[in-house]
């Protein structure tokens, strides 16, 4: 009359060691570094030529764009190195 009593007991105490030993064991790793060029801020805007002159204009406006395709793409680059990417 032991036997039924005891072996639930015993296949709990079997199943508890089975799942502890295919989880994998706890590891703490350093978050990895923050490439530099993510660490740097943006330029600032390209400044409006002053003055009655529009010749200036353009490229004036051409600088800012330029500048805010690279912190755009840099800001991409960083999310995609977040999740897990290669910078």
């Amino acid at each position: 009359m032991r036997l039924p009593s005891l072996l639930p007991a015993v296949l709990a105490a079997l199943l508890t060691l089975a799942s502890c030993a295919s989880s994998p064991p706890p590891a703490i790793a350093l978050p990895r570094p923050l490439p530099a060029d993510y660490a740097t801020r943006c330029p600032p805007p390209a400044q409006a030529p002053s003055g009655p002159e529009i010749d200036p204009v353009p490229t004036v406006l051409k600088q800012l764009y330029d500048q805010y395709g690279t912190c755009a793409g840099r800001f991409a680059d960083l999310l995609d190195w977040l999740d897990g990417g290669a910078p």
